[in-house]
């Protein structure tokens, strides 16, 4: 018989979908200097504020973030993707969501790739589920 699914057993789940990848400026290959990557780092960091505050999380103790992106064209190297949502991932500091985003509170930090056949159709999603 499968275990009871209660609220206590129901992963805690934050999903902010992005219509773009992280912008160019902000990405691990970027040469660009930080005055120039200011402006932009604060208007992404905004953006995901908004979508954070729109789903009301509560606080979580240790979390998994995914990056899922559905891509047209030459792929971002997963290393410079996950170095380009640094500015988002610390919004979930800068909210309290989690106490800080060393390894203690955030065990894992994955990527994941999807082909689309448009540009219409490329996005971003970032998933943060509790453990």
């Amino acid at each position: 018989m499968p275990p009871e699914i209660t609220e206590d057993t129901i992963p805690t789940m934050l999903r902010i979908e992005y219509p773009y990848m992280p912008p160019k400026e902000l990405r691990g290959n970027s040469s660009t200097r930080w005055q120039q990557k200011s402006g932009v780092k604060n208007q992404f960091q905004d953006a995901t504020i908004f979508r954070l505050r729109e789903q009301n999380p509560e606080p979580m103790e240790k979390v998994n973030v995914k990056y899922i992106a559905y891509w047209c064209g030459q792929k971002i190297d997963p290393d410079n993707l996950i170095i380009g949502m640094k500015y988002a991932l610390d919004c979930l500091t800068i909210e309290g969501i989690i106490k800080d985003d060393n390894s203690d509170f955030i065990q894992s930090i994955t990527a994941e790739y999807h082909r689309v056949p448009s540009r219409n159709e490329i996005k971003l999603v970032m998933e943060v589920t509790e453990n």
